[in-house]
């Protein structure tokens, strides 16, 4: 079997964050797969060259711009999503920020505040407004109605001083799958998180990936230094796909070995 045999054919799926870095690769990885994505950045030009990279790959896309974070512009795309296509097969709330190094007795509240709005917050509403119209799906008695990926890190694992917002934040996540997966598997919804280790992603600026993880304990697969935001979208790949309907609120680590917990 090739890496590339279409097992998301004719699948709607949405992505949030999905205008660069781990929500692009997941975005592509999806279309490649056979999917439809929703794209979701709050950047347009972003979500728009994604969209269109997409398309090019022989899928449908939309663009949907909305600040994941936000109550209202998050149901105004929920609303938006299901008036073009009506059903959603995969969520994947990918949209997130890094984390800056301060000790939590520095930290400013509204560093705090937006790190926690940005990682976790948006996983609650977007779960909440797509899950009300996900439990309505009707598939036959032995399917799935739809999965949801979070996006939480290593961080949501195991924590590091001077990154207490963000390791706050992913613990969130982590937990906040654990819930929804018992709440909603009586739907038929599998409910998955994914916590990437050191991935090189735009979100480094210039940085090359030998300097990225120079200042970092090395991972256990010694061939490459960091992981790529593709070793992100082949977890993400297989949390939608069938071979994962038997698992749910679940953390799936993805970090060449770097951490074991």
């Amino acid at each position: 079997m090739s890496s590339f045999d279409k097992r998301l054919l004719g699948k709607n799926t949405l992505i949030t964050g999905a205008g660069s870095g781990i929500g692009r690769a997941i975005a592509l990885r999806y279309a490649r797969e056979g999917a439809n994505v929703a794209v979701n950045d709050v950047a347009v030009d972003r979500a728009e060259s994604t969209a269109y990279e997409v398309e090019d790959l022989g899928v449908k896309s939309i663009v949907l711009a909305a600040d994941v974070s936000d109550s209202e512009q998050v149901q105004a795309m929920v609303g938006q999503y299901y008036a073009e296509w009506g059903q959603l097969d995969v969520l994947v709330n990918n949209a997130g920020i890094g984390g800056s190094m301060e000790a939590v007795t520095m930290m400013k509240e509204d560093t705090w505040d937006r790190t926690i709005n940005t990682n976790l917050r948006s996983v609650f509403l977007v779960s909440k407004y797509a899950a009300k119209r996900m439990v309505k799906a009707k598939v036959p008695d032995d399917q799935l109605r739809g999965k949801i990926i979070n996006m939480a890190a290593v961080r949501g694992k195991l924590g590091r001083a001077n990154f207490g917002a963000y390791s706050a934040a992913k613990f969130g996540v982590v937990s906040l799958t654990q819930t929804m997966a018992l709440e909603l598997g009586k739907n038929r919804i599998t409910v998955n998180a994914i916590c990437p280790g050191l991935i090189w992603t735009p979100i480094y600026g210039n940085t090359t990936s030998e300097n990225l993880a120079a200042n970092n304990p090395p991972p256990a697969l010694t061939y490459k230094p960091v992981g790529m935001p593709e070793d992100v979208a082949g977890a993400a790949f297989f949390l939608a796909s069938s071979d994962s309907d038997w698992i749910t609120g679940q953390s799936l680590l993805v970090c060449g070995g770097q951490h074991f917990t």
